[in-house]
């Protein structure tokens, strides 16, 4: 697996720090938009797809988290 982005795992730490429920891949896209955050939220999308990659997301989480 390749490793997240450091600037990816700050702001999901951001995220996680300001309250952000990150068992909900909506909320943190959601607090993320609110960032203006857009480059980050397209990281968790699939190439050349509209399908968000609840996988990439779920792992990104759980590194940021050091797991």
């Amino acid at each position: 697996m390749n490793a997240t982005p450091k600037e990816i795992l700050q702001k999901l730490a951001n995220a996680e720090q300001k309250g952000i429920d990150m068992g909900s891949p909506k909320a943190v896209v959601d607090y993320l938009l609110a960032q203006g955050e857009k480059q980050a939220i397209l990281y968790f999308y699939k190439p050349n797809s509209l399908e968000f990659d609840f996988d990439k997301f779920n792992n990104a989480v759980a590194e940021m988290r050091g797991r």
